[in-house]
């Protein structure tokens, strides 16, 4: 097996330099929405030239499109780890609403504009596929994958699993934008535990109603079955 190659100075600095042009790129799109960030804008809050913006990114969309997967990617990894890691499934909904919300009052910039390519897509009379919009798709599909577990061991009623998914990838989101609109102190596990509830109600309800009702007919055949004999 080949010895792996050890980075040399050039590459280290080509990251740095990606990296720093990265986290200019969200605090300017973040700020001044797609339209008004410039690349010239994006060199000078990166410290560096305007030529060297060009020799990692050719265009605006491509930085803004590498900005975007790169938030994407590291939330996503955060929330798959929680998810992942919940013991049932109602452990997961609350781990999944402050995961997400903890990363986005961490990055308030990318917030902005994570919801700024949101509705870039919804207003477009042309959405343009992209690595984010199949980010924010696994996203769902992981929550989706665990609402059909859930169902599967009888945790929650049987539901649409993908809207189901959706409905709380939504109610994350408007508690984020809430808490970003409105300054002041909130309690973040108070908020999370009314939603999460709040979801988990819809989820169960008629649940036991449903089991016990089956647990009845099966008593019910029983003494049938035994009267015949």
């Amino acid at each position: 097996m080949p010895t792996p190659r050890r980075p040399t100075k050039e590459d280290v600095l080509s990251a740095y330099r990606r990296d720093a042009l990265l986290g200019a790129a969200i605090r300017v799109f973040g700020e001044r929405g797609f339209d008004c960030a410039t690349m010239e804008r994006i060199a000078e809050e990166a410290d560096v030239a305007k030529g060297t913006t060009y020799l990692y990114y050719d265009s605006k969309q491509s930085i803004y499109d590498a900005a975007l997967s790169s938030g994407i990617a590291e939330l996503d990894e955060r929330t798959r780890e929680v998810i992942d890691r919940a013991p049932n499934f109602r452990e997961a909904i609350s781990a999944f609403m402050t995961a997400r919300a903890e990363y986005f009052f961490e990055h308030r910039d990318f917030f902005r504009m994570y919801v700024s390519a949101i509705a870039r897509q919804i207003t477009s009379s042309k959405p343009r596929a992209s690595e984010f919009q199949a980010m924010v798709d696994r996203q769902t599909r992981r929550l989706e994958q665990a609402v059909v577990r859930a169902a599967a061991r009888r945790e929650i009623r049987r539901v649409d699993s993908a809207a189901t998914a959706l409905a709380i990838f939504d109610l994350t989101r408007g508690l984020i934008a809430r808490r970003m609109v409105f300054a002041g102190d909130f309690d973040l596990a108070e908020d999370v535990a009314f939603l999460s509830e709040l979801v988990w109600r819809g989820l169960t309800k008629g649940q036991g109603t449903r089991d016990k009702g089956k647990g009845t007919r099966q008593k019910a055949k029983g003494k049938r079955d035994k009267a015949k004999e």
